[in-house]
């Protein structure tokens, strides 16, 4: 039986174009991508696109003796097909994508010997639990021919292996040495902070094809605990939550004496370094949200969830459904956010705000309540997942709302300046201040005041 590893790769991506041909370890990305998969001696093809920029890739593969194949651009499917029309129907296909350097000929061997022992004729490594950049999945070229004849779904075709995992069911693997913080330990190229963060990895080795996979996890996560200490998470009824959420509420008070440029490229650190720290959630709303799309990689956006705060200006469903557009319009796409309303809506206002639910722009629901009542009110709705709670004072009358809320999953979000004292039914922080260290404090405060 042999067994090809088909790499897919092409220069337009989205969020950092070009990568492919970036230099990590002293060669392109792609090319190292090729390398540490054929170390054992498994056969490997590139498959890229036709298209006219990817023919940089074609070209310096072929001149450095890595096998190359072309094919449709969104028909990713299709070129595994070409890539494999040597092999018998028996023979194994493992797939790699080329801004995975981490992910070696070993994780393959692993693999592949799982599904061995399982019986699977589907595996992958589970990606829910296994840090982004440890990507493989294997499946044999007979499967793969049934799916190119089946498939005609455009996402099914882009994607590969949509049409197998429903047919076939799968292996979830998790490589035995793999670390266990999954945000912590992101190791592929998406951003270019994720490039710097690779590059820096393969110039401490001295053989950037021989390293193994796990060395290298093992030296990322000594850096990840050097750093200090991560947000702690919660599993709520909006999903995982990390214990810090830093808002863009602030992102518009730029200091005297700091330029725009100066200023952009500061918010840019704080959103990816917060996002590094494990945080899950930004707060945006009207007036700022603008600002946080313009001054943020979009790939770190994509990577947190955003919680839409909303302010009406009246209490109709039509009031709401402007001032949702408008947020929706100045982050750049129509969600998904958790949408809060700064006010408990009216029925028509709410049944708008539900819908939002139902079209899929909202994930969850919440409102922003100033006194004990309006807590109280978000208590008797059962929609009501998420509340930032402004209460002066500990206060008795909303003790029995917050236990009603805190015991169904919802999030209640505690504005925090630094030296603020964690209120006992706080389940995050909303940390106003743009800073990273007040995002660092945060962290710090909710960890000593949880901590027995």
């Amino acid at each position: 039986m042999r067994t090809r590893v088909v790499i897919q790769s092409r220069l337009n991506s989205s969020r950092l174009p070009g990568k492919a041909m970036l230099d990590v370890g002293g060669m392109p990305l792609v090319e190292l991508v090729a390398r540490r998969a054929a170390r054992s001696g498994h056969e490997v093809v590139v498959a890229t696109s036709v298209e006219r920029y990817d023919d940089r890739i074609a070209a310096h593969l072929t001149a450095r003796g890595v096998e190359v194949v072309r094919g449709s651009l969104d028909d990713v499917l299709g070129r595994f097909v070409t890539a494999t029309r040597s092999l018998d129907p028996g023979d194994r296909v493992v797939r790699l994508t080329g801004d995975n350097p981490v992910a070696d000929a070993d994780l393959v061997d692993e693999l592949l010997a799982a599904m061995d022992a399982s019986g699977h004729r589907y595996g992958r490594v589970d990606i829910d639990r296994v840090p982004e950049g440890l990507g493989a999945e294997a499946f044999t070229v007979d499967d793969l021919r049934r799916a190119d004849r089946e498939a005609v779904d455009g996402y099914d075709r882009e994607h590969v292996t949509p049409w197998l995992r429903r047919t076939l069911g799968e292996l979830l693997f998790v490589p035995s040495r793999s670390p266990g913080d999954v945000l912590a330990h992101r190791a592929t190229v998406d951003t270019l902070g994720d490039y710097v963060r690779v590059c820096d990895l393969f110039e401490r080795v001295d053989d950037p094809v021989g390293v193994a996979w796990a060395d290298l996890m093992d030296a990322l996560a000594a850096r990840v605990d050097a750093a200090g200490p991560r947000t702690p998470h919660v599993s709520t009824a909006v999903g995982v939550v990390s214990r810090v959420v830093p808002s863009s509420r602030r992102f518009t008070e730029r200091p005297a004496g700091t330029g725009p440029a100066v200023w952009a490229e500061g918010l840019r650190s704080l959103v990816g370094d917060a996002v590094d720290l494990g945080v899950t959630h930004l707060d945006t709303g009207p007036g700022d949200v603008e600002l946080l799309r313009v001054s943020t990689d979009p790939a770190l956006t994509r990577r947190a969830a955003v919680v839409a705060r909303v302010a009406p200006a009246g209490d109709t469903a039509l009031a709401l459904e402007a001032a949702v557009e408008r947020v929706l319009a100045g982050l750049g796409r129509r969600g998904p956010v958790v949408l809060v309303v700064d006010r408990m809506p009216s029925g028509p206002a709410w049944r708008r705000a539900r819908a939002y639910v139902d079209e899929g722009v909202a994930t969850a629901l919440g409102v922003v309540a100033h006194d004990a009542a309006a807590v109280a009110s978000a208590a008797r709705t059962p929609e009501v997942t998420w509340v930032e709670v402004h209460l002066p004072a500990p206060d008795a009358d909303a003790t029995g709302s917050l236990e009603v809320l805190h015991d169904r999953g919802a999030v209640l979000a505690q504005p925090w300046r630094r030296g603020d004292a964690v209120r006992p039914w706080a389940t995050c922080l909303l940390v106003e201040e743009p800073s990273g260290d007040a995002v660092r404090e945060a962290v710090a405060a909710f960890t000593a005041a949880t901590t027995p």
